[in-house]
């Protein structure tokens, strides 16, 4: 499958480190769990980084990473989790959800909602998978402006 991210520019020569997430965790990953956050499509990935910028970040620099890896093994499903799963308040059942998945990843990639638009899926890569390097290749890496309509 043919996947995006999002990232700053300063991280182009290292586009598939999962060291943010792994040092800080995220929705779907406590921390010490080094695992890449991706989206079907360029939009949703804009979206998911949208949201993030601090808005006293004039112009930040942007680069789209278009990324092929394998089918997800796991698909989650909205109706699975918790009826509050999407608040930004507390990870811990989104976390808690993917535990087996994070601990011993038997697959590369799992399929998860997008908190943004639920009816899109975001991927999750984990990169302590024996077959992550032989199995997720960037494609490409394109330089990318942020519209000022979106801050």
């Amino acid at each position: 499958m043919i996947i995006y991210r999002l990232i700053r520019e300063r991280y182009q020569t290292t586009p598939l480190s999962a060291a943010g997430a792994d040092r800080v965790g995220g929705r779907w990953n406590p921390v010490g769990f080094p695992i890449l956050y991706t989206s079907a499509t360029p939009e949703l990935a804009l979206l998911e980084v949208v949201v993030h910028i601090d808005p006293q970040d004039i112009q930040p620099r942007l680069c789209w990473v278009v990324i092929e890896a394998p089918d997800p093994g796991q698909i989650v499903q909205p109706d699975l989790l918790s009826a509050d799963w999407y608040e930004p308040s507390d990870y811990r059942s989104t976390q808690y959800f993917l535990q087996e998945w994070l601990v011993n990843p038997q697959t590369v990639s799992v399929q998860v909602p997008s908190a943004i638009v639920p009816i899109s899926a975001n991927y999750l890569l984990h990169t302590a998978n024996v077959s992550f390097a032989e199995q997720v290749h960037v494609l490409d890496i394109i330089p990318f402006r942020l519209d000022s309509r979106l801050r």
